[in-house]
């Protein structure tokens, strides 16, 4: 995305978004939870909400491990705003040694240079397929 098209505010949304993709690409949760608000709210769905940067904290820890050899890529990051939406496609290997694949879009807010809400949306049949209800 050329940044000369963003004003300031689009700049630092752009910014900690990136951070955040770069953090979960690390395997970095805490980096991942710093760039949250303290009341950030997580929204998954078809499956949990997390509020908070504790449950976020349990909830990143937990399921990031979940794939390895992640092939994560960002097709479309759009900035309107304190807004961004990134569509996105995977693929992995699963814990349990099943190749993975699954495809959705994360948008965000942010506020006060933090992420203050994600609502991924996935293909939660694909998830349930790999990991039940979690």
């Amino acid at each position: 995305m050329d940044n000369s098209f963003l004003g300031p505010e689009e700049q630092e949304t752009k910014r900690i978004v990136d951070a955040l993709y770069e953090a979960y690409f690390d395997g970095d949760a805490r980096a991942m939870i710093d760039l949250m608000s303290d009341d950030v709210w997580i929204r998954f769905l078809g499956r949990e909400d997390f509020r908070g940067k504790s449950r976020a904290r349990e909830f990143f820890t937990q399921n990031n491990p979940m794939l390895e050899e992640l092939n994560f890529e960002i097709d479309k990051l759009i900035i309107d705003g304190t807004h961004a939406a990134a569509v996105w496609s995977e693929t992995a290997r699963t814990i349990h040694g099943n190749s993975y694949e699954n495809h959705g879009v994360d948008v965000f807010e942010v506020g006060d240079g933090q992420i203050v809400s994600i609502h991924e949306n996935n293909d939660i049949n694909v998830h349930r397929s790999h990991f039940g209800r979690s």
